[in-house]
């Protein structure tokens, strides 16, 4: 939302490559909750040093890395070891059916908090991995 390409900050690397990610307990919370769909306005629902572009971007990883060690006293490998936490929304929660949305734009930031109910408008496509959609969320009552 305030680094994405409709903001007046609008920062594509920020967006890209420094936006934040779940806590290590995320993935176990979601599926206690029963949440089967979440919605985000950054470019992946891991943090993107639990990505590839950890590797791409060395001078970065060792920003983040830095930055766990001063707040929580544990490295990165430490608090999320990549066996376990590389791609985890993807790897992890997807075969558990919970599924997720990328790159929301428009009024994400001010949605309240609590439970919708999502309709998704995707063009017909055969084993992809990935495509622009239409998403209209409804708030439980």
């Amino acid at each position: 939302h305030k680094y994405g390409w409709n903001s007046p900050d609008s920062d594509e690397f920020r967006y890209m490559i420094k936006h934040p990610g779940p806590s290590p307990d995320f993935a176990d919370w979601c599926l206690k909750k029963k949440i089967k769909y979440l919605g985000v306005d950054c470019v992946a629902m891991e943090h993107p040093m639990n990505t590839i572009q950890r590797i791409f971007h060395p001078k970065t990883f060792e920003e983040a890395n830095e930055k766990l060690l001063a707040q929580y006293e544990g490295d990165w490998d430490e608090i999320y070891p990549l066996d376990q936490y590389y791609q985890d929304m993807h790897l992890n929660l997807f075969p558990k059916g919970v599924v997720h949305i990328e790159n929301l734009g428009g009024d994400l930031a001010g949605a309240e908090s609590g439970r919708y109910f999502f309709v998704s408008f995707i063009p017909k496509g055969v084993e992809l991995a990935s495509c622009w959609g239409r998403f209209t969320a409804f708030k439980e009552k």
